[in-house]
């Protein structure tokens, strides 16, 4: 039995990526019965792999929102391995337990839908807008809640809102909103020749050298290697001091990924988090 972490409860994006990796791998008859162990939070999810269950699934980014924080910083200080990433379109409704607009008095929103849905909040006045986890607790809250209450829930998870006096089918900024997961594991995964393949890595700044940002540059630049991003996090060792989570294309048993990798190891202490097939 294969059992799989990830943010609940049932019908969060999270669980739609994991649905959606299950299936992946069951058509490539890598695995049979599976089970997916929900977590009320993302720090949660992440430390149950490895411990609780083999799999998680968790959101690392997105489209306009860019990283999630809190899986960045676990990222940063793991042992585990990516081993695959899928990309989820994300759209996002509103539901009213109101009869009225002018009634609605208090607002849930998931902590990262709040900025993906900043344009619908910022209407609205007279209202308290209160965080949640994850979109279907803010559901669950509204609900319990009451006449006054509202909440914005991915639009895939309005039919457990029937009890809803008002509905805004789309509330999302963006119409092209999606989001990117990635699969963590305590075992990184063999390579599939023919596959088009991404690696994440972190560098480790501690030592505060100056100049730092444009040697990794450099050493990937020299070797035609394509970084597909670069993200600063702090070492929380003094202010100033950076790591960097850094995705680039190809796997890092390619000849140029390895040469510039060497190249940046002369000077800095890095961390392959993963080499994993890219997503569509």
């Amino acid at each position: 039995m294969l059992t799989i972490a990830t943010l609940g409860p049932k019908d969060t994006f999270s669980d739609l990526a994991t649905k959606q990796y299950i299936q992946a791998i069951q058509e490539q008859n890598s695995v049979e019965n599976t089970h997916i162990q929900y977590y009320s939070t993302l720090s949660q999810t992440f430390e149950a792999v490895g411990n609780e269950c083999q799999l998680g699934v968790l959101p690392i980014e997105n489209l306009s929102e860019g990283y999630v924080q809190v899986v960045l910083d676990q990222l940063l200080n793991t042992k585990l391995s990516v081993i695959s990433e899928l990309l989820l379109p994300i759209q996002f409704s509103f539901v009213g337990f109101c009869e009225d607009m002018s009634e609605l008095r208090d607002l849930y929103v998931q902590f990262v839908a709040h900025g993906q849905c900043s344009e619908f909040i910022n209407s609205l006045t007279g209202v308290q807008v209160h965080t949640a986890q994850s979109n279907i607790e803010s559901l669950i809250l509204a609900q319990k809640k009451g006449k006054t209450a509202g909440a914005i829930i991915p639009q895939h998870a309005l039919t457990h809102a029937q009890d809803a006096k008002l509905i805004n089918n789309d509330v999302t900024n963006y119409a092209n909103n999606q989001t990117r997961f990635l699969v963590i594991s305590e075992k990184p995964q063999p390579r599939v020749e023919g596959k088009q393949y991404k690696t994440t890595l972190v560098v480790n700044n501690k030592q505060d050298c100056p100049g730092v940002l444009g040697h990794i540059v450099s050493a990937f630049a020299l070797q035609k290697v394509n970084l597909t991003s670069i993200m600063s996090r702090p070492t929380r060792s003094q202010i100033g001091n950076y790591h960097f989570f850094i995705d680039v294309d190809g796997h890092q048993e390619d000849a140029h990924i390895a040469a510039a990798l060497a190249q940046i190891k002369k000077q800095y202490a890095v961390t392959v988090i993963g080499s994993y097939i890219k997503a569509n």
